[in-house]
């Protein structure tokens, strides 16, 4: 039995003694139904069951009202199997903030049907069932449960940790509830619609699924769904086909789908099929301990006026709120910002002339497939008189700053130039201390490379030629002007092919301008608090002003100060403007 299994049994006893306690009951497990489906995780740990049994039989009075079995799952699980189960429950605190919105726009009376299409550990579902309570107590409790809330989850034991929470906090075991285990997107067509569908759709990146999973994904959801889009946007699709005319939808899922390149689709089913009531945007903050993404909150109405919705911007410690007119969304990307700053970042985008895709060519670093055996030392060059032909100074992402590189004495072994072993033995014989780890990578295994060469060595002239170079991601900009001839890891990116009329320098000093840090944030994907990611997909589409060749030579001349002062005067800034800018850099 695998480490989760035994979470699984142990969770599996104290429930089935909590549930023995709260109804007095003395029945086997595998004489309760809901316990009975779970019983193949029962290892016969005997000493265990003992001292589950007599913790829980003294305790069991004492648990707090919020209880959750789910609690006990997060917590036994180590980190490596939570990430395999890839499951990712929701605070309470945001679970509440949700419901009351959407009861905001949506009375509760007893005919009200509400489904969670990925309950997990039944977060959603037990707080819904106790604000029902609280605030319409003329509604029996088993109506609530029986009749008007509903989960669905692909995986079984969260079916099962959600029906025990319902069942503790109802305190009713004699019920039929409406949570089932099957995967929400597959579910056939059915007649039944609800009132309300709110929940924490799964975040899985394509890399996530398999492919025959996808093909399904790609027909049944086109609309919203293709190539690299995460399987979250679908949830919105099959949301829509079980909402009733005046249905809402409330989920919180990753605030990438406002800038990524995969999520026009989904960007326009939004904006033409819903009304969108609000949107709280976490704009790079955390909130959950595990998933490596910033979440946003977005409450969506089947019908009503496409107006103005409210835009919540949450930074670390404070937060921006304001109106945004829905109709002035574009599906290349959600760029929401106050009044002020949209009429400088439109005076800005009108000014400017040329797109950076029109002026150049953005390319990867190289990717090394094993960085030990590639990435050498001055002392390992020494120790085995490496050929210094094959040497190349090396830089990675932290090494660059806009003004200067920080090099620390590396060297990629660039063996893509190798035509022959025998012409590089002290290479060869360096690099056969990882011959095994090396011959094992995807592109040897598949005969495309030969053992000792690099997984993705690029064109080394991309390199070696004058370039501009900078971060894939970055707090600010940092493009830097390399005439140095630097070879650069994957997390490094290269901008080159320039044409002849463009000056180089004055390229790099706009790219580092506060103008165009300021245009560039305003729709950049952010990943972090202060974190933004420069692929080329997002700047390629990115507009920039290029003047005549000699105004471009006398900016090349000035220094920052001086280049900052112009720019602002060429794209009329206001004192006020200065300071909107200033925030964002």
């Amino acid at each position: 039995y695998d480490y989760i299994s035994k979470v699984k049994y142990v969770i599996l006893l104290i429930c089935y003694e909590l549930y023995c306690c709260n109804f007095n009951l003395s029945q086997p497990i595998d004489s309760i139904h809901i316990f009975r489906k779970h019983t193949q995780f029962n290892l016969q740990h005997t000493q265990t069951e003992e001292k589950i049994s007599v913790l829980i039989k003294e305790f069991s009075n004492n648990l707090p009202e919020d209880f959750y079995p789910s609690y006990l799952y997060e917590d036994l699980l180590t980190a490596k199997e939570k990430n395999s189960l890839g499951q990712v429950y929701t605070p309470l605190d945001i679970v509440n903030r949700m419901i009351k919105q959407v009861f905001k726009i949506k009375n509760v009376n007893e005919n009200t049907k509400i489904l969670d299409p990925a309950c997990g550990g039944g977060y959603f579902l037990v707080e819904l069932y106790k604000y029902i309570r609280n605030n319409h107590p003329a509604i029996n409790k088993r109506h609530i449960v029986e009749t008007m809330l509903y989960g669905i989850d692909i995986d079984d034991f969260s079916i099962f940790l959600s029906k025990m929470a319902l069942i503790f906090q109802s305190g009713l075991n004699d019920i039929k509830l409406n949570i089932q285990n099957r995967d929400f997107l597959l579910a056939q067509k059915t007649s039944e619609k609800f009132d309300i569908i709110i929940a924490n759709p799964p975040y899985l990146g394509h890399k996530n699924t398999t492919k025959e999973y996808k093909k399904v994904l790609y027909e049944k959801y086109d609309a919203v769904f293709y190539d690299k889009a995460d399987i979250s946007y679908c949830f919105f699709k099959q949301g829509k086909e079980l909402l009733k005319a005046e249905g809402v939808i409330s989920f919180i899922t990753s605030r990438y789908f406002m800038e990524a390149l995969y999520g026009d689709r989904l960007r326009s089913f939004l904006k033409e099929n819903f009304k969108i009531i609000s949107l709280v945007d976490y704009n790079g903050n955390r909130l959950f301990k595990r998933a490596m993404i910033s979440p946003a909150i977005i409450t969506l109405c089947n019908s009503g006026n496409k107006s103005s919705f409210l835009y919540v911007k949450k930074n670390s410690s404070s937060k921006e709120v304001y109106k945004y007119d829905q109709n002035k969304l574009k599906d290349k990307g959600w760029v929401i910002l106050k009044d002020v700053e949209e009429k400088l970042f439109d005076r800005i985008d009108n000014i400017s002339n040329t797109y950076i895709k029109d002026i150049s060519t953005i390319k990867q670093g190289i990717i090394t497939g094993l960085d030990k055996a590639f990435i050498v030392t001055e002392e390992d060059i020494e120790k085995y008189k490496i050929e210094s032909f094959l040497l190349r100074k090396w830089i990675k992402n932290s090494n660059i700053s806009r003004s200067s590189i920080k090099y620390n004495n590396l060297y990629l072994l660039y063996s893509d130039i190798i035509e022959n072993e025998e012409d590089f033995p002290n290479a060869i014989n360096y690099l056969a201390l990882y011959k095994e780890r090396l011959k094992n990578r995807r592109e040897c295994l598949n005969g495309i490379r030969q053992w000792y060469k690099l997984q993705w060595g690029r064109n080394k002239s991309d390199f070696e030629n004058p370039k501009i170079i900078f971060p894939y991601k970055s707090k600010s900009n940092n493009f830097y002007y390399d005439p140095h001839g630097y070879f650069c890891s994957a997390d490094i990116y290269l901008m080159n092919n320039f044409p002849s009329n463009i000056s180089i320098d004055y390229l790099t000093s706009y790219l580092n301008s506060e103008i165009f840090e300021f245009y560039l944030k305003c729709q950049a994907k952010k990943v972090g608090p202060n974190l933004y990611e420069y692929y080329p997909n997002k700047l390629n589409d990115l507009k920039i002003y290029i003047p005549q060749e000699n105004i471009q030579q006398k900016f090349s001349q000035l220094g920052k100060f001086s280049i900052e002062i112009l720019l602002k005067k060429m794209f009329n800034v206001s004192d006020e403007e200065v300071n909107i800018i200033k925030k964002y850099i």
